[in-house]
């Protein structure tokens, strides 16, 4: 009977031990991993709207091109930022 509570034991010590190194994830991080979902969804829209406007920036002349230029160039920063936050 000695040996069986020895090995009830010892039992206990190692789930005791094991459940303590696997530490649950905090809310911050299960945010994160929220955000980056977000934030890769957030660059897919970002993507698609920036391959448009560069369609309309062929067809356009003058003025207007330069405008959507310059739009561009805002999704170019915007888009940097967001695959940053992704990685």
């Amino acid at each position: 009977m000695e040996h069986q509570k020895l090995k009830e034991y010892i039992r206990k010590e190692i789930t005791s031990i094991l459940s303590e190194s696997e530490e649950e994830p905090t809310s911050s991080e299960l945010k994160k991993k929220d955000s980056v979902v977000s934030a890769s969804n957030k660059l897919q829209k970002l993507v698609k709207k920036m391959k448009e406007k560069a369609k309309e920036f062929k067809a356009a002349e003058g003025d207007e091109k330069e405008k959507i230029k310059d739009e561009l160039k805002k999704m170019t920063k915007e888009k940097k930022e967001l695959e940053k936050s992704v990685e």
